[in-house]
Parts: structure tokens; C-alpha cells; sequence
């Protein structure tokens, strides 16, 4: 049988209840942010002599729009791991309803086919919309000719990388959910997932470990006029960022049943105790759900700790500088508004996903104020920790890169002389409590579907 046609497939893909429609909305949302981050990368890219001026210097200097694609493509990946966690919500009434077509005669592949029909789906209809967004603002924003522009309003986008960008977000999209189907079996009686409870412990360690130290290495090399090409060494710098950013993500899962094992037998706590064995139970769940803020913090690590250098390189009073890093400042907080926006669906989706236990709890007499405190402690106990190693890890990181002390003109010797970049703690410490606060206040506001979810009702519903 070569299963059913492409038509079927949309069709039972785009059919569902109320939270599939949800689901493929906040896809779509999502994919549509992502469309015009990227094309506001490749605008930045196609930049040539003849464009121009722009009033910030960033765009108008050819030797910092590198930069500027960088920290745009940076702030894409936050908005595509939101996209990736969509993907589970809604996903106890998704797994009924493949399990009911798998009782009406379609095979395991072309269930899997369904869902990736339905992610490619959101995706195409958000990278279309998107790219209109793209050229309405596009054409809005456009300035009197001859004047400064704000932004790269006047750059012609070549056809192939419009064509090209919503094409990779839907390859992307729709690999990242066949991957996450690898492990899933479903069946005409339910869907199984097989998931481990007991994470790796070494290898993120020596991933998180050895991209330090490759940074710091890559740093030593290109200081001591290395004559290796800017390509190998962007790749290498990629690759040690990709390590870090790996080993950290990989090794959150480690940190939450470590600290769900080392709360368990020495807490009083109810709330804290139901926090501590469901980290140990499904210590994946908890760090799936902060895998956007954690790489969020990474790089905001990093850029304080660059910024901590180039202020300190140069006069710290001096605009450019400080304006440069003021809007990369503004393009972190926006990352790490979406990332936590994940950690607000993945945590409503937690809540909905365990109604029936939930509800057998209640009405076992746990009040419901003990099982949002220990929502809560679930998300902010593993969060801490690893939270704060990715803030030191990613500054110590571009320390590493960039080096210790810098060369500055001392005006009193009238010479040159040697001084020692300051590690910024007080940044660290800020950026760190507010990405912690926005988390837990989003958190708080999943914890609405509390109620409805544990509903004496729920006991007898279907999982």
C-alpha cells in the first residue's frame, strides 16, 4: 500500500480540536518571527557600496555587519527551539487522535507522515506570512532618498534567498519533528514514548569543558598572529560555541536529577518533595523546557564578558561602542522574552499532559496551592544552577577568546600599558536575577490550567 494521498495527509494534519489549532497557531507565529529575523540577516548580508548611509554606525561600518548577522542569526535559534516545543502541546489529544487512525487502517509511517504534515504546514503558512511582514515594513520604513537610513531598507534581497529562507525553515521544521518521532510508537490502542530516566553525565561535562577551552585556544592562537583564514577560524570559533552550547543543553538534564536525588531524602516540604521525584522521574521534561532560556543566557554571558573587554580596550565613555552594545543588549532582551514564552508552553503543556495525576492527588486531599508550589520548584530549582553556569561559562568563555588584559594608552606615562578586563558581576548578577524573575513570572501563568486540571472530572478522562 503506498498509503494515503498528499491530500489526505494536509487534511488529517490540519484537523483537530482546540489544541491543535493552538498548536499550529503558535507554530505559525512562530515560524513567521523566524522568517523575518532571518531576511533581516540576509537584508544585513547584501549590503553593498552603493546603499546607505545609515544613522547607526553598526550597519554603516562594513567590518561589523558580520556581527550583526551573527547576533541576528543568534537570536533566530531561541524563536526556532519555541517553534520545535510547540510541537508538544496538545500532545495527549494529538496522540488519541493518531491512535484512532491508526485504529482506521493507517500504518506507522503514515502517522509519522501526519505529523510532519502538519508541522510543515504551520511552517509554510508562517514563512509566507512572514516574508509579507518582511516587505510591508520593508516599504513602511523606507526613508526620503538622499537621508539616513535607520535600518537596511534600500538593500535588493535576491530572489533566491527569499525563496531560500522559509524553504530551509520548513526542512529544518519538519526534520526536527521526524527526529523527535524516532523514539515514538504509535499504536491503534495509544502512542508510547521511550524515554530514558537516567541522563549522560560525563559527556556534556567534557563538551561544556573542552568548547572552553577550545575558545580559549582559538583565542591564544589568533593573539599570537595565528595566519589561519578568517573561514577556519570562524568555523573553529562555531564549533567551540556549538560545544559549549551542546554540553550545557545535554547536561541540564544531569543537573535535575542530580538536584531532584540530592533534595529528595533531606527535604520537609510537600511541595518540594513532589518537585524533587518528578525530577528524578522525567528529569527530560525539565530541562526541554528551559533549553531556550539556557541558551539565552550562554550568549548573554558572552556578550557581557565582550563587552567587559571593548569597554575596557577603549574609552568606556566612548558612544560608539556603548551604543553598539546597547542594541545588542535590545536584541538579547527579545530573546529572552521568546525563550521564556517556550518555557511558558512547555510548562502549561506539563500541567495539562499530568492532569489525571494532578487530579488523583487532589483528591487525595493535596491542596492545589502545594502542587503549583511544586510546579514552581520544578522549573526553578533545576533553573538556578544551570542558569548561572551558563552566565559565568559563557563570559569566562569570551575571556578565554579574547584574553585577560588588554593593551591600553596611558596618558600620565604617555606610553602603553598592560590592564586587567574586569569580569562584569554586577551585569551577570542583574541579567541573571531578571531572565530568573520573567521565568517564574511565566511560569506563575501557566499555572492558570491548574485548576481545570484537577478537576475531580479528570480521574475518569482518557489520558
Amino acid at each position: 500500500m503506498s498509503g494515503p494521498s498528499i491530500e489526505t495527509t494536509i487534511r488529517l494534519a490540519a484537523t483537530g480540536g482546540k489544541s491543535d489549532r493552538l498548536r499550529i497557531l503558535l507554530t505559525v507565529i512562530g515560524a513567521t518571527v523566524a522568517t523575518i529575523i532571518l531576511l533581516a540577516a540576509v537584508a544585513v548580508l547584501f549590503i553593498g557600496p552603493a546603499n546607505g548611509p545609515y544613522s547607526l554606525d553598526v550597519l554603516d561600518q562594513p567590518g561589523l555587519r558580520p556581527g550583526v548577522v551573527t547576533a541576528l542569526g543568534l537570536l533566530s535559534v531561541p524563536v526556532l527551539l519555541f517553534v520545535g516545543l510547540c510541537s508538544r502541546l496538545g500532545a495527549p489529544a494529538r496522540d488519541r487522535r493518531l491512535a484512532a487512525i491508526r485504529m482506521a487502517g493507517a500504518t506507522p509511517r503514515d502517522a509519522v507522515r501526519i505529523v510532519a504534515a502538519e508541522t510543515s504546514l504551520a511552517t509554510v503558512i508562517g514563512g509566507v506570512a512572514g516574508t509579507a511582514v518582511f516587505f510591508v515594513l520593508k516599504a513602511a520604513l523606507g526613508a526620503e532618498p538622499g537621508s539616513a537610513l535607520l535600518l537596511p531598507t534600500d538593500v535588493s534581497i535576491p530572489i533566491v534567498a527569499i525563496i531560500g529562507v522559509p524553504l530551509v525553515l520548513v526542512a529544518g521544521t519538519t526534520g526536527a519533528s521526524l527526529l523527535a518521532m524516532r523514539k515514538v510508537v504509535v499504536s491503534p490502542f495509544g502512542v508510547t514514548r521511550s524515554m530514558s530516566t537516567k541522563p549522560p553525565r560525563v559527556a556534556p561535562a567534557i563538551l561544556f569543558v573542552g568548547g572552553s577551552l577550545g575558545l580559549a585556544v582559538l583565542g591564544a592562537s589568533i593573539r599570537g598572529g595565528s595566519e589561519a583564514s578568517d573561514l577556519v577560524l570562524g568555523a573553529a570559533g562555531a564549533i567551540g560555541f556549538l560545544a559549549m552550547a551542546g554540553g550545557l543543553i545535554a547536561g541540564s538534564a544531569s543537573i535535575a536529577s542530580g538536584t531532584g536525588r540530592l533534595l529528595a531524602n533531606r527535604v520537609q516540604s510537600p511541595a518540594l518533595l513532589i518537585a524533587a521525584r518528578r525530577l528524578i522521574a522525567a528529569p527530560y521534561t525539565a530541562s526541554r523546557a528551559t533549553t531556550a532560556v539556557l541558551l539565552a543566557a550562554l550568549i548573554g554571558g558572552m556578550t557581557q564578558g565582550l563587552r567587559s573587554n571593548f569597554l575596557t580596550a577603549t574609552d568606556s565613555d566612548d558612544a560608539f561602542y556603548r551604543t553598539s552594545f546597547d542594541l545588542v543588549e535590545g536584541v538579547l532582551l527579545v530573546a529572552i522574552v521568546i525563550a521564556a514564552a517556550s518555557l511558558l508552553v512547555t510548562t502549561a503543556e506539563a500541567v495539562v499532559s499530568r492532569r489525571r495525576t494532578l487530579a488523583s492527588l487532589v483528591a487525595g486531599g493535596v491542596p492545589r496551592s502545594v502542587l503549583r508550589r511544586a510546579t514552581m520548584a520544578e522549573t526553578l530549582v533545576p533553573l538556578v544552577p544551570t542558569m548561572v553556569l551558563a552566565l559565568i561559562g559563557g563570559s569566562v568563555a569570551i575571556r578565554g577568546l579574547t584574553g585577560s588584559q588588554v593593551e591600553i594608552w596611558d596618558s600620565i606615562a604617555e606610553g602603553p600599558t598592560v590592564v586587567d578586563v574586569p569580569i562584569p558581576w554586577a551585569r551577570l548578577a542583574t541579567l541573571g536575577a531578571g531572565m530568573i524573575g520573567v521565568c517564574m513570572a511565566l511560569t506563575a501563568l501557566s499555572l492558570l490550567f491548574m485548576r481545570r486540571a484537577t478537576d475531580i472530572s479528570e480521574i475518569r478522562a482518557a489520558a
